[in-house]
């Protein structure tokens, strides 16, 4: 292996696009709360927000950081790269427990700084008088020297961890004492393993390794990082007190700081592991489809369920006795009114459905609202709606990762639990059509009492002409035609026409009872669609649109 590869300029996947990669990360994150891992959709809306920060900073500014160990000679490494000392700046920086930052050139740096969380008192200025000719390639650098990572000291710890975040790129300086201490690589190393296109690993101290050791050293180190995930590390041997390595790690930073791109290169890095970490978890099956027969079942289901054919026959048996009271020969008619109207049995006449609405209106709950009389559904009727619901869910879940399937199955049981009450609530609620009379209604009306006054006067006739002649008071004149008395005619032919005309009226009745029955069918069917989709449906295609959602925009931000 040499002692230094490309890999560190080469673009991290997405890079150039990173404001869509954040954008759709984003999108996931929103998509998958309440259904992925808390703990990765936090991280990912943490990603989020620390990427708008940064992105809203001067882009011509590159932070790089270097860490290590106690020991491992970071800090003369930042004293030779950027020629201070360290020890002529006590005053400003008396321990390790903060980062010190140098910054190259007059870009204003402060808001970067402030955002890093570094004091004033722990920033220099960079002049070109302390660097060679070569300073003005490093313009818009922000070079960091952090405490050490493996102190003893809680708060340094804390330090490295939230630097180690936010900085645009990490120089790791390892000796060849620590360089496999478990602490860095389980710490830092394995977790950030997709971030090798913004690492940099410098072996110090090589000065004091023969040959030999040095190239056993660094093929080991290149071992061990690949061991934990970084594909193609980028290592460079380095030494503050021979100037090894050096001028390998100023072009490296000089080709960061130039191309502006490190910042941008960084944030995509975050977005890839928090975005990987989210597609193990949500997997990128197909999107699973409900078929319109299993929602026809389900309709079905809670028709039978919810009885919907006895209400439709109520429906039926009332449009025919109203009919009947409307329609029928007077004299007849009247024993109707003995018979019970068969909706007002079940509740769902127009005057039981009126108060149910008043009732409604004034309550404050959901638990005041009316109730019909309709039996409840038998064992076998529920079992039958239980497995139209069961079969959906099971569809819905099909083939996806187990959050989101858990999801799915969770959204139907939340609602499913008050799908029996609703079924009944969906019954009173349907228009069946009893408020209106057809129009024909009046007329027959109309004719029966005139074809009954017309038998009542011509039977009054016949009761004046029969009394006079008992009271021998005279004959009543009883005029005719064809030898038939107009009292007969009046009294025979409005009983005739009032009972045929009944008759007639009760074969529409009939035709129109059918039809209304129909509407009624169709109207319940309506509202139980409701109920179908509400409470098993619609959640369920909720969550596959969150679901298709997430996938898509995870394969955006992992792009």
């Amino acid at each position: 292996m040499t002692e230094m590869t490309d890999t560190v300029d080469s673009p991290v996947r997405g890079a150039t696009d990173v404001l869509k990669k954040i954008d759709a990360l984003e999108q996931a994150a929103t998509a998958g709360q309440g259904r992925l891992d808390p703990v990765v959709l936090t991280e990912a809306t943490q990603i989020v927000d620390r990427a708008g920060q940064r992105l809203r900073m001067s882009g011509e500014l590159t932070v790089v950081a270097l860490a290590g160990a106690t020991g491992s000679g970071k800090s003369s490494l930042f004293n030779s790269m950027t020629g201070l000392d360290l020890a002529a700046i006590g005053t400003r920086r008396p321990t390790s427990s903060m980062p010190l930052a140098c910054v190259w050139g007059e870009e204003p740096a402060g808001e970067v700084l402030n955002w890093l969380g570094i004091p004033r008192r722990h920033q220099v200025q960079h002049r070109s008088s302390l660097e060679d000719a070569q300073s003005e390639d490093l313009d818009g650098l922000i070079l960091l020297d952090l405490p050490d990572h493996d102190s003893i000291e809680v708060e340094h710890r804390l330090i490295v961890d939230r630097l180690v975040e936010l900085v645009d790129m990490l120089v790791w300086v390892v000796d060849p004492q620590k360089y496999a201490d478990a602490a860095l690589h389980d710490r830092y190393i394995k977790p950030y393993a997709s971030h090798s296109g913004v690492m940099v690993f410098a072996l110090n101290h090589v000065d004091k390794l023969t040959p030999d050791q040095r190239k056993s050293c660094l093929n080991d180190l290149d071992r061990l990082l690949k061991a934990d995930g970084v594909k193609a590390p980028t290592i460079v041997a380095t030494s503050a007190v021979s100037g090894d390595g050096l001028d390998e790690i100023r072009a490296l930073l000089v080709k960061r700081v130039s191309n502006k791109r490190s910042a941008k290169e960084r944030l995509a890095a975050d977005v890839d592991r928090v975005a990987d970490r989210m597609a193990s978890q949500c997997g990128t099956a197909k999107t699973p489809e409900i078929a319109e027969s299993d929602v026809t079942e389900l309709v079905d289901a809670l028709a039978d369920a919810s009885g919907l054919p006895v209400v439709v026959d109520a429906v039926r048996r009332s449009y025919l006795q109203r009919a009947q009271a409307a329609t029928g020969w007077p004299l007849t008619k009247w024993m109707g009114r003995f018979r019970p109207d068969p909706l007002r049995g079940l509740q769902l006449d127009e005057v039981s459905r009126q108060e149910g609405k008043a009732l409604r209106k004034s309550a404050s709950t959901e638990v005041a609202q009316a109730r019909t009389s309709l039996p409840a559904a038998t064992p076998v009727q529920r079992a039958r709606m239980d497995s139209a619901v069961r079969t959906i869910t099971e569809r819905a879940a099909a083939g996806l990762s187990r959050p989101w399937a858990d999801s799915v199955r969770t959204a139907i049981r939340r609602r499913e639990e008050k799908l029996g009450d609703e079924l009944d609530h969906a019954v009173s609620r349907a228009d069946l059509g009893t408020s209106a009379s057809p129009g024909w209604w009046g007329a027959a009306k109309f004719a029966q009492w005139l074809l009954f006054l017309v038998a009542v006067g011509g039977a009054a006739w016949l009761l004046a002409a029969l009394v006079a002649r008992i009271a021998d008071a005279g004959e009543v004149p009883l005029p005719g035609a064809g030898g038939i008395a107009y009292t007969w005619i009046m009294l025979v032919g409005g009983v005739a026409l009032g009972v045929g005309l009944a008759v007639l009226c009760r074969l529409f009745a009939t035709s129109g009872a059918a039809r209304r029955a129909r509407l009624a069918e169709t109207a319940l069917r309506s509202e139980l669609e409701k109920v179908a989709d509400s409470h098993v449906v619609a959640p369920a295609r909720a969550e596959l649109e969150a679901y298709s959602t997430c996938r898509d925009t995870l394969a955006v931000a992992r792009g």
